[in-house]
């Protein structure tokens, strides 16, 4: 009984030292910078998917977690300058950016989403997605495709659970 004990109590001085160590490295530390030292979620997300260089869905990996990408665009999303940020962010973004702000502008102005996708369209070529625990390579044209119908949009919003919009 005594041996048990010890036995508990030095995995609680393991772990907790591990999870100090972890913390002091600074290996949690954000991998994207916000610019000019400002720290609300708007300015952190906007580099985020401008520089995301992966298109990934709601819920990814075995635990169904949540990317950073699109807790991003969930916060411009709700911000009030949403529209001139994922303007910019299909003008100026990475192809993933570009495809995140697709999805963005699929609520918005039918045009505007058209001449979006067009353009992003021409480009051709694969773009790195991952859907769950799938990491794979996927055309561009492909998910401008599921862009325009509105899966993609729905799962942002919805983090994986279907929604009626439009």
């Amino acid at each position: 009984m005594f041996g048990s004990r010890v036995i508990q109590l030095a995995s609680m001085g393991w772990s907790l030292s591990v999870v100090a160590l972890v913390l002091k490295s600074g290996l949690l530390v954000a991998l994207v910078a916000p610019p000019d030292g400002k720290q609300d979620p708007l300015s952190v997300s906007i580099p985020v998917l401008k520089q995301s260089e992966v298109f990934k869905a709601a819920a990814v990996g075995e635990a169904g977690i949540t990317p950073n990408e699109v807790l991003a665009w969930r916060v411009i999303f709700n911000s009030p300058d949403r529209y001139s940020v994922f303007r910019d962010l299909l003008a100026t973004g990475s192809t993933s950016g570009r495809l995140y702000a697709l999805a963005r502008l699929w609520f918005g102005n039918a045009d505007e989403f058209v001449a979006g996708a067009k353009k992003l369209r021409t480009e051709g070529g694969m773009i790195t997605t991952v859907r769950g625990c799938i990491v794979s390579s996927e055309s561009l044209g492909g998910l401008i495709d599921e862009i325009a119908a509105g899966d993609w949009s729905r799962e942002f919003l919805a983090a994986g659970r279907v929604i009626m919009v439009r």
